[in-house]
């Protein structure tokens, strides 16, 4: 059976034009427009979908095509589908030429008779076949039109690189090509996967970190390039809530990807190549950092200002500085949107698939053997979280009389234990880590109030200095956040003394 192998990019259609001035472009062969209408059947609660397959009738010229297209995987943008092909009379579907293993999911008489068009796409593609490397034959096709899923109905404009010829990192290396003329966004949902979410009247909503995708069967290398394409899909998908809606929650859980993501690459890096891992490491830093200042401010107004105006509702200047603190947490959002938007964000996305496909990272360092690689995670994972809990018992000698920087270098050592614990408790027993974990969420928790009550001074002073008639709204604030602070540190001794009487689950 074929596999299809396509990288789905947003294009704004303003930019069709500048995308197709790149030399790749210029150079392409067979270049064609033809309309599409393409309709999807399935039953009224979407059994297929459900069973990962979809069923589409697609008429091309005065041709109708059947496509059963199942569903291998996503990753950083990367669709990867069986599909089986073929021509039939009419639009309606003819389950009698469905052969091999895709025939078990229609063999049910029920099932064929409730199928039913549940979604529509229509639209132009402007297709031809770019020669990004020696070897190498990409389909590219611009699509713009309409979906259609129950009677709701949406616009798009997307470019797809469905690779034809050689590797399937060829498709994000010409993806990296292209972004350097024209703005483009990694998607991570398929037309069908839009189609199906309007059907439903599903909105898209904020995603928290999937479960781990670590299993015991895994080597080394198979589970962190499991983990890096788990990360950046967490990513990848909060991130077109964070640039169409304005829930903070978007941004808090894009944040939360990047800081897992940092944290297996920091855990993994002593085992892989420095040369392939320097960008990345670097990059996300920067991304980080991006993302990291627009919280600040999220945490700011839900956590510190609105509380201290609905305990102060006759402090007129809380009114005010709530007000010239939207305003700046504005300002910043939208620095914040362009930088996860911009060719670097978009081009630190393209070039993660790129080596999770070329499997780049997975070279041994120097004179290492790629032994150790191929050795079974479980007991690795216990060497990395033996190193990550010898740092917070390190951090944490002092607790009882901390510093500023003593909290945070011990912040970040819970939170680099508390991503090792979720990443590799699959390869423990529940009742084993579960307690160990819990206690590990409490200090995390009790440590980042207080690196919140850290930052709200700084916040403050950016608002610049108060008058006459704020000085009260300033106070009221500093007098919570000190309030806060204490609160957390009264509680952080007791919330160490259990985490260390927990035992390691390892």
């Amino acid at each position: 059976m074929p596999i299809e192998i396509e990288l789905k990019l947003q294009l704004d259609p303003r930019h069709i034009a500048r995308l197709r001035s790149h030399a790749l472009f210029k150079r392409a062969t067979h270049s064609a427009s033809r309309k599409l209408y393409s309709i999807y059947y399935d039953t009224p609660d979407l059994r297929l979908w459900q069973a990962g397959v979809a069923l589409r009738l697609r008429r091309v010229g005065n041709r109708w095509i059947q496509t059963i297209k199942s569903e291998s995987g996503v990753s950083a943008g990367m669709h990867q589908r069986n599909e089986f092909e073929t021509e039939v009379a009419s639009q309606v579907p003819d389950l009698s030429v469905i052969g091999g293993a895709l025939a078990a999911h229609f063999a049910a008489s029920e099932l064929r008779a409730r199928l039913k068009p549940v979604m529509i796409t229509d639209f132009t593609r402007m297709s031809c076949l770019l020669k990004p490397a020696a070897g190498a034959t990409i389909e590219a096709s611009i699509d713009r039109g309409v979906i259609t899923g129950g009677e709701l109905s949406e616009q798009f404009c997307e470019l797809e690189l469905e690779v034809k010829s050689g590797p399937p990192w060829c498709a994000y290396q010409a993806a990296l090509q292209l972004l350097e003329v024209a703005p483009l966004l990694v998607e991570d949902r398929s037309k069908a996967e839009r189609g199906k979410a309007m059907y439903l009247r599903e909105p898209r909503a904020p995603r928290k970190a999937p479960p781990s995708p670590v299993t015991a069967d895994m080597s080394v290398g198979d589970a962190f390039s499991a983990l890096v394409q788990s990360c950046l899909s967490h990513y990848i998908t909060n991130v077109h809530g964070l640039l169409e809606d304005a829930n903070p929650e978007y941004l808090h859980q894009a944040r939360v990807a990047l800081r897992r993501l940092r944290s297996v690459f920091d855990m993994f890096s002593p085992l892989l190549s420095p040369a392939a891992l320097a960008a990345p490491i670097a990059e996300t830093r920067w991304l980080a950092r991006e993302l990291g200042r627009a919280r600040d401010w999220d945490v700011f107004a839900a956590e510190t200002l609105a509380p201290a105006a609905a305990h102060n509702n006759q402090n007129a200047g809380l009114a005010a500085l709530t007000r010239s603190a939207m305003r700046l947490r504005q300002v910043v959002s939208r620095e914040t949107h362009r930088a996860v938007a911009s060719a670097r964000g978009q081009g630190l996305m393209l070039l993660l698939g790129c080596q999770l496909s070329a499997e780049t990272w997975l070279e041994a360092p120097g004179d290492m053997s790629d032994s150790k690689l191929r050795e079974p995670i479980a007991g690795v994972a216990r060497t990395i979280l033996d190193g990550a809990s010898q740092r917070v018992a390190r951090r944490g000698k002092h607790i009882n009389f901390p510093a500023p920087r003593q909290l945070h270098r011990l912040r970040i050592a819970v939170k680099k234990l508390r991503y090792g614990g979720d990443f590799f408790a699959p390869l423990f027993p529940r009742k084993r880590f579960k307690p160990y974990l819990a206690r590990l969420a409490e200090l995390q928790e009790i440590l980042g109030i207080i690196n919140d009550t850290t930052t709200t001074p700084q916040l403050l002073a950016e608002l610049g200095a108060p008058g006459a008639a704020p000085r009260r709204a300033f106070d009221a604030v500093t007098a919570r956040n000190a309030s806060l602070r204490a609160r957390a540190i009264k509680r952080l001794p007791r919330a160490w003394r259990q985490f260390k009487r927990a035992k390691a689950f390892w």
